[in-house]
């Protein structure tokens, strides 16, 4: 797990990597823009020299000085009115030699009058995920991949419908639930056995998720549960992250396997907050568990499963183990070529 001061550092070093970026192609327009017009490149070198004389202005306390500093300006000003004009004249746009910075409130310095610029928080919020992911064992899986010739097509006189009926619907409920993202549903708890596909689907909504820019958060309950104990039993120091303040606030929150973790009242406790403080904010929650409602209740009581079912929309995985398939598959290929 990174640290704090880690987290940041990598941060900063992303914000220089940017002005360098932007540094870079200043240079190399210039470069064009001098080749296609050469007195342009003279009035940038003029523009250079203006900017030391102000310096040297300004350290002089002169009488005058205020007086200088104005023609200085002035001068900038006319400068940089005739490059525009050339720039235009040759096919050029006029900001060519001045590429904006991805953060235009900070310039990609990360403060705004000594305060974090919000982009720096994105920054430091994204840094967090990736290494929360990275320590989750997050692995990216898509709807393409997801196989519902698995799931048998009999009728089941139990739920009056085949699981491969069945499935297919919950498969388009998942695909739809990442489509609309982030104007969607508050999420789902998706119960069944073990190798029915709620991982996979759960983990291919994060990917489409991702891919549109929003910020996930995958892990499974004991993994959370762990890093929460740690933070607040272990190492209360100021140079740890707020894992609980992470969570709460990222787009899309995926728990799984709920009901696998250590069983103590802090980690009952540590996932009744982080559910019952994602619902004010409308940030969409799935969790995955193998167990029945029942089960749930005996497990967690009877206020943190009814806040659940009663905030999340219910799926239910139904059919036989997938990974026993993958696993009969592989052998048969195995076998076929040997």
């Amino acid at each position: 797990m990174l640290s704090k001061k880690e987290i940041y550092k990598q941060a900063y070093k992303e914000l220089e990597h940017r002005r360098l970026q932007r540094q870079l192609k200043r240079n190399n327009n210039l470069k064009l823009a001098s080749s296609i017009c050469p007195e342009i490149k003279a009035l940038s070198l003029n523009l250079s020299k203006t900017a030391i004389k102000l310096s040297k202005s300004i350290l002089s306390n002169s009488a005058n000085q205020s007086e200088a500093i104005r023609k200085i300006h002035e001068e900038n000003i006319k400068a940089q009115s005739k490059i525009n004009k050339l720039l235009i004249k040759n096919n050029l746009p006029p900001n060519f030699l001045s590429p904006p910075p991805i953060c235009s409130k900070c310039e990609d310095f990360g403060f705004v009058d000594n305060k974090k610029c919000s982009c720096l928080i994105k920054l430091v919020k994204s840094i967090l995920t990736k290494d929360l992911q990275k320590s989750s064992n997050f692995y990216v899986t898509s709807f393409k991949d997801f196989n519902l010739e698995y799931y048998p097509k009999e009728h089941d006189k139990k739920y009056g419908i085949s699981p491969y009926e069945h499935m297919s619907n919950i498969f388009k409920i998942c695909n739809k639930f990442a489509d609309d993202f982030p104007n969607c549903s508050e999420g789902f708890v998706m119960c069944g056995l073990t190798g029915l596909g709620k991982t996979h689907l759960s983990l291919a909504i994060a990917s489409e998720v991702m891919s549109k820019g929003f910020a996930v958060i995958y892990s499974t309950a004991s993994e959370i549960t762990r890093k929460m104990s740690d933070r607040y039993f272990h190492n209360k120091s100021n140079n740890e992250i707020d894992y609980l303040k992470l969570i709460v606030e990222t787009d899309l929150f995926i728990l799984d396997d709920l009901g696998t973790e250590f069983d103590s009242t802090f980690s009952k406790s540590a996932i009744f907050d982080i559910i019952n403080s994602r619902i004010p904010l409308n940030r969409p929650t799935i969790i995955n568990t193998n167990l029945s409602p029942r089960d749930l209740e005996k497990k967690y009581g009877e206020r943190i499963v009814s806040r659940i079912f009663s905030t999340l929309n219910t799926l239910s995985f139904k059919g036989t183990d997938n990974r026993k398939h993958n696993t009969i598959k592989k052998l048969s290929i195995y076998y076929k070529h040997t």
